[in-house]
């Protein structure tokens, strides 16, 4: 019996696989599960990944350089084996995390203001590598009561969420503290002390992707999704455990040892 799966492109269109890439899957596959085939521009290299839906967990990779795929204008032929009609989201599909998708900077705050008609709030100029220092608001006085603790400090910087106003005052960006469990310490995360503003953040071991658009952002809810997997650990910054690093070195929370990051 001939073996084929089959991955819907289009309305009349697909994209079938020959039996000779049904060894690279798994034998049973999770129930729910992401199936993706990867293949370079001439379709002689295709990876296969198999990613469980329930935590994203990959459950099986790998790779044959010797199938060939085509594209045909067919149903598929009896035998064939649908795995998958419809393909996955971008993100999901270039396996990109995240946070990946988040333009986190390092930021320098060179003037720093208390809101006149909030008590949580500070107003800052943070320069985060652009022409002009971005403005952003952050809920912080209870935490740094004085503004010579915000000036000149360098911290964490996320550049592409959409304008916000608090309390009025239109902030563009966030930035990521640590939280002790009880919430007792909030602390800035710090980059390395030779980080120049404008070096964006990145998990160690992880290539640059350009980031996501302020709508992408918020439609997609990257904030909200990157932030269940920030941690500090030992003091040291992490999304999904792995550290986040710019400069050569890593992110640091020094007053918090663990707690999450937000």
């Amino acid at each position: 019996m001939r073996r084929a799966i089959l991955f819907s492109v289009g309305a009349a269109s697909a994209l079938r696989l020959p039996a000779a890439a049904a060894p690279l899957l798994p034998q049973q596959l999770p129930l729910r599960a992401t199936v993706r085939l990867c293949a370079d521009a001439a379709g002689k290299q295709l990876t296969v990944t198999v990613k469980r839906s329930s935590d994203g967990a990959t459950a099986y990779a790998a790779a044959a350089p010797s199938v060939q795929m085509k594209a045909e204008e067919a149903a598929p032929a009896a035998g064939d084996v649908p795995v998958a009609t419809t393909a996955p989201p971008a993100a999901e599909s270039d396996g990109e995390s995240a946070f990946s998708l988040l333009d986190v900077r390092v930021g320098k705050i060179v003037e720093a203001w208390a809101h006149p008609d909030s008590e949580k709030l500070w107003c800052e100029k943070i320069d985060v590598g652009e022409a002009e220092p971005r403005q952003i608001a952050s809920g912080l006085r209870a935490y740094y009561p004085n503004a010579e603790m915000l000036v000149g400090r360098k911290v964490l910087v996320v550049c592409n969420l959409k304008e916000a106003k608090l309390a009025g005052f239109a902030s563009n960006g966030m930035v990521l503290c640590a939280a002790s469990p009880d919430r007792s310490t909030v602390a800035f995360v710090e980059p390395p002390e030779s980080a120049a503003p404008g070096e964006r953040v990145l998990e160690q071991g992880a290539a640059l992707v350009e980031p996501a658009s302020p709508n992408a952002v918020k439609k997609k809810k990257l904030m909200e999704k990157a932030a269940e997997g920030l941690r500090a650990v030992d003091t040291v910054a992490t999304h999904a455990g792995k550290t986040l690093v710019v400069a050569g070195g890593p992110c640091k929370s020094p007053t918090v040892t663990s707690g999450t990051i937000n």
